[in-house]
């Protein structure tokens, strides 16, 4: 018998041997291996083009699976991702997930795992964890930067339609989003969605209101600095966020093993990146430079986070960012006011002067980073007309019964206070069309002030003989101002070099050779001499006029 199953034993092998190119070398099968080329660590899927990513290939070059991705949490299955055929010899695969559940809600903050593997049956299986935290920013402030004292509070003149109420911009925090009411937390909606971020406000004269009352949760005010200087912000982080369910959850960092950092990107300028962060922490910087002309513009900037292996320095970005915008005035100087004035609305500039004047710097085109620069802006846009501006200021006209005034009173100036009511002005001319001389000098050296031009101050002047004018919101030059007279009893303008050279934002004089007569060619008083044959004292009087100097206004 054992000699029976020897000899079929050997027949048998004898037969597979002549069989060799048949079955001996027909290939085994290939056992697939997925190989990981790197996936999204820490995530917080409620950034702007947050989640995670994962991306792997499949080994060896013959292997073939059919696949998988889902991802899985402390209750188990929570979404597929993607389910595709892998070949060995493909391109590694990326695959996404949004952070959100099957049913499209944000998944709570904590450890979830990106589980990839074969279809429907046995295989290679892949595990790859997902911390899944909330972080995101809640509120700015803007500080000096260094040792100078270069930036400011700025002034809104009225509350609603009432002028002559001042608001002041939050002495910290210009940016603030946090929550309200009954809601759970800053960075998110009692929905779990992530809180949009807020645009920067744009309104000239009124703060944000909510009702009749100052909103204190949700604001993005402008902000003024000397042009030319570094800006300095402050960032508070969030702590925390709200659950699709609309319970507060925690904020899920720090994540054991890893550092967590803040990336602040700038269009222009140098980026910024933190030390290690912790939620709700205050995180101070050196934002870029302001522009070194006298207007408007803007900051925007990226919040970006990353993560790395603690204390390793390879870092590595949380996908997604959120993005603010700020409003930005530059200003010469710091502004200016009359000794001893106190109230609101001395704090910083007002936000309505540095929009005018940003707004004439746009359409005159004149250099604005210097104080001469700055002087001819506001004198050619305060008056209009002449400058490509189509209107002086507000719309307003000259005080004289030919254009249907009342004869030349003040109207917004107080001459026994020296007191300007700029914001009567400012709102849509709140006590009439018309203003006089002192009314344009007392909004000229409070603007002029208020954008940081040093050394402006009044001048009266003694009973002037008028050559031809022509006066703000005037059709013309004319030689009969009054109609039945041309002459001034007192007249109100402004210097900077205690009278030697003059600024008038009332009338402009004739400078066509001929000045006692019309039509008459436009002289801008911009630091116009006062002594000279083009001078001021000359080209404006036939006689020779008086002048004293008096001090800067304040404001009602």
């Amino acid at each position: 018998m054992t000699k029976i199953r020897k000899a079929a034993v050997l027949a048998c092998s004898f037969a597979l041997g002549l069989g060799t190119v048949v079955t001996a070398q027909l290939p085994t099968a290939v056992r697939p291996m997925l190989v990981s080329d790197g996936h999204t660590r820490i995530a917080d899927p409620k950034l702007d083009g947050g989640g995670a990513e994962a991306t792997f290939h499949l080994a060896p070059a013959g292997a073939q699976l059919s696949a998988r991705a889902d991802v899985y949490g402390a209750s188990g299955l929570v979404k597929t991702v993607w389910t595709g055929a892998l070949s060995g010899t493909d391109a590694p695969t990326t695959v996404a997930w949004d952070g959100t559940d099957a049913s499209g809600n944000f998944v709570d903050t904590g450890d979830y795992m990106l589980r990839v593997g074969a279809n429907g049956g046995a295989g290679p299986v892949m595990n790859l964890p997902v911390s899944v935290v909330r972080i995101g920013v809640t509120e700015i402030e803007f500080q000096d930067s260094g040792t100078a004292d270069n930036e400011w509070q700025m002034v809104y003149f009225k509350k609603n339609t009432q002028d002559g109420v001042f608001f002041a911009t939050p002495a910290i925090h210009e940016y603030v989003n946090v929550k309200s009411g009954l809601e759970v937390s800053d960075l998110d909606l009692n929905d779990g969605t992530p809180r949009p971020a807020v645009a920067a406000h744009t309104a000239t004269d009124e703060p944000v209101m909510d009702g009749f009352n100052y909103a204190t949760d949700r604001y993005n005010y402008p902000v003024a600095y000397v042009a030319g200087s570094a800006t300095r912000l402050e960032v508070t982080l969030g702590d925390g966020g709200t659950s699709a369910s609309g319970a507060a959850m925690p904020s899920g960092y720090p994540v054991a093993g890893f550092d967590l950092r803040l990336v602040a990107d700038f269009p222009v300028g140098t980026d910024f990146a933190s030390g290690p962060i912790t939620p709700g922490a205050a995180i101070a910087f050196d934002g870029p430079p302001t522009p070194r002309a006298v207007g408007r513009s803007q900051i925007d900037v990226s919040w970006r986070f990353e993560y790395a292996p603690s204390g390793s320095g390879a870092w590595s970005p949380v996908l997604g960012s959120s993005d603010t915008s700020h409003r930005l005035y530059t200003l010469l100087d710091a502004p200016k006011f009359k000794a001893g004035a106190s109230g609101t609305q001395y704090v910083g500039p007002w936000v309505e002067v540095a929009e005018n004047f940003a707004s004439w710097g746009d359409q005159i085109g004149v250099d604005t980073s210097t104080s001469d620069g700055v002087v001819e802006t506001f004198v050619k846009g305060f008056f209009g007309q002449n400058s490509g501006i189509p209107t002086a200021i507000e719309g307003v006209k000259y005080d004289t019964t030919v254009l249907g005034g009342d004869g030349g009173a003040n109207h917004y100036f107080s001459a026994g206070s020296k007191n300007m009511d700029l914001s009567a002005l400012l709102n849509a001319h709140a006590k009439g069309q018309f203003v006089n001389c002192s009314d344009c000098m007392g909004a000229t050296t409070t603007g002029l002030s208020m954008l940081g031009v040093a050394n402006i101050r009044p001048i009266r002047l003694g009973p002037m003989t008028l050559k031809a004018i022509w006066g703000i919101g005037s059709p013309a030059y004319t030689t009969t101002l009054w109609g039945f007279a041309h002459s001034f009893s007192y007249h109100h303008i402004v210097t900077r070099t205690n009278g030697i050279d003059v600024i008038d934002t009332c009338m402009q004089l004739d400078e066509d050779g001929t000045p006692g007569s019309i039509p008459g060619l436009p002289g801008w008083n911009v630091d116009r001499p006062w002594d000279g044959p083009d001078g001021y004292n000359f080209l404006s009087a036939s006689n020779d006029v008086s002048k004293s100097l008096e001090q800067l206004p304040g404001l009602f």
